[in-house]
């Protein structure tokens, strides 16, 4: 599995991968297909934890492609492979202009949501108090629930515990829910 990584971003960290591609004019039917391929030969590979698509709103804009995988190591396992790189040819046959990408991990990968706007981490300080006004309430009520539960095990076991629990929590419900309710504020320019 290659291991060589330029983006500087740890091997085990989960990766968000925006993509933008336009299709040549006229040809949005065969992009369609190519992009609905190789979305569901990439769903095959390990690691792939989904793909949002983001269809431009105007005739001649750019697709937004924002997929995910549980880990750099598995991302650039499918980047450096045979069934990518036979879909890249294919992308060539009907893509207009070269390609975009970003590759995002860590907390901005949180903040990243399907829409027409372009797919930048809003600024550190709206992150924080997004995260902050998330995470107090949350830690408050997972401890309040947890507490009877766990309250006889090691102090360690039960931070590990409850730390798990509000990761998952924060990951897949608590800030998807976030970035919508605060995205106008969260990508506003200052």
């Amino acid at each position: 599995m290659p291991e060589n990584n330029k983006t500087g971003i740890p091997c085990d960290s989960p990766v968000t991968i925006i993509v933008k591609r336009r299709p040549k004019p006229g040809m949005e039917k065969q992009f369609e297909e190519v992009m609905a391929g190789t979305t569901r030969d990439a769903m095959t590979f390990p690691g792939h934890l989904g793909v949002n698509i983001i269809r431009p709103t105007a005739p001649g804009d750019y697709y937004r492609i924002v997929f995910k995988f549980d880990s750099m190591r598995n991302y650039i396992a499918w980047e450096g492979s045979e069934t990518r790189g036979k879909w890249l040819q294919r992308y060539a046959e009907v893509t207009l202009g070269d390609v975009e990408q970003e590759v995002l991990s860590g907390l901005e990968t949180w903040f990243t949501l399907p829409g027409g706007e372009a797919l930048v981490p809003p600024p550190k300080h709206k992150m924080a108090i997004v995260i902050w006004v998330s995470i107090f309430p949350l830690s408050l009520l997972v401890n309040f629930l947890l507490r009877p539960l766990i309250g006889d095990l090691h102090v360690i076991v039960q931070i590990a515990i409850i730390s798990l629990v509000l990761v998952l929590l924060m990951t897949y419900l608590v800030m998807p829910l976030m970035s919508k309710l605060f995205h106008r504020w969260l990508h506003c320019q200052e």
